[in-house]
């Protein structure tokens, strides 16, 4: 099997994001990002802002920041930039923090597609109950490790692959920004955790791009 890297974002859930304020001006003079946008959409209720690295959407609850490329260092960009809209409005009645890791697994060039084996009670030949299906099989995975919860999907994306979904979810809520931008600094080691998860489960090292 083959594994890459393929999608990573950080989430900022608050009772009142200010979508107003993101404009290309606004990022780039307080060095939030400093690219210039591709694409930009600003009304006062969401703002959209893309550039040639990242896609920020914010609305009065969620900000999102994804970036396109899919490798080790963009990660800690989104770390670099979460800190700085922290550190610029520490105001915010912050309540949730998420960090977001997707992985496709394939079947490789000797043909050995990936799979899940479930298991629900004593039965584990459960196309004895689907008679004449084509079955397919994932996981959901809870975690917990204080202080943050993470939530794994596994899902198949067709009868050759499956997508791993790594969501490491943070309470906020009412902490000092300081302890807030502790747990934003651990997104490289988080992203490098759930490497280490894809690996052992498939049995194959990592090819991260």
């Amino acid at each position: 099997m083959a594994s890459k890297f393929i999608r990573a974002n950080v989430v900022i859930i608050a009772e009142a994001h200010n979508p107003s304020i993101l404009s290309p001006d606004w990022l780039k003079r307080n060095e939030v990002i400093t690219e210039d946008p591709n694409q930009f959409i600003l009304t006062p209720d969401f703002a959209v802002f893309e550039s040639k690295s990242f896609n920020l959407m914010v609305d009065r609850q969620r900000w999102q920041l994804n970036t396109k490329r899919v490798n080790p260092s963009s990660i800690e960009s989104l770390s670099t930039i979460a800190t700085k809209y922290f550190d610029l409005l520490p105001h915010i009645p912050y309540l949730k923090l998420g960090m977001n890791f997707d992985w496709l697994i394939e079947e490789d060039e000797n043909g050995s597609p990936p799979k899940i084996t479930p298991m629900i009670g004593s039965l584990t030949d459960l196309s004895s109950i689907f008679p004449n299906h084509n079955l397919c099989f994932g996981a959901i995975i809870l975690a917990e490790k204080q202080p943050y919860m993470l939530r794994l999907n596994i899902e198949p994306a067709d009868n050759n692959a499956l997508i791993y979904k790594f969501n490491f979810e943070f309470p906020i809520q009412k902490l000092p920004i300081t302890k807030i931008k502790d747990y934003i600094s651990k997104c490289s080691e988080l992203y490098k955790f759930s490497s280490e998860i894809v690996t052992k489960t498939t049995k194959i090292q990592g090819e991260e791009k």
